[in-house]
């Protein structure tokens, strides 16, 4: 009925198979496109993750030493607080008798003084 069918069908065939063949290749293309891709991206991510955690890494220690440093001023801080309190417990007992003291040693160097000058000018 028509004439060369079977050419037809065979150029169709071929079409086919070639049509066939070249998506086969651009979806490999494509495919090695994707894991290259994401493999950069990635790499990126991991550039980017490294850099970031050690900024992060030097900020903890900078926390940490401030946490450190925090600490020992609390602990001066309450040191002082307690040589206040220590110091404060019994302060008329002591400073009652520390002002004696000053007292009589200035009631003596007077009274030296006064000796003393005195002698110089008998001589």
């Amino acid at each position: 009925m028509f004439p060369n069918l079977d050419l037809i069908l065979l150029t169709l065939l071929h079409g086919s198979f070639v049509i066939f063949v070249l998506l086969v290749v651009i979806l490999t293309i494509l495919l090695v496109l994707l894991i290259a891709f994401s493999l950069g991206l990635f790499s990126v991510f991991l550039l980017d993750l490294h850099h970031f955690s050690s900024i992060l890494s030097e900020y903890f220690r900078m926390v940490k030493d401030d946490l450190q440093l925090g600490v020992v001023l609390f602990l001066i801080s309450l040191t002082h607080q307690a040589l206040d309190f220590v110091t404060v417990s019994k302060p008329w007992q002591k400073r009652s008798r520390l002002g004696q003291f000053g007292a009589k040693a200035q009631q003596y160097s007077k009274r030296y003084h006064y000796v003393h000058h005195g002698l110089k000018t008998v001589q």
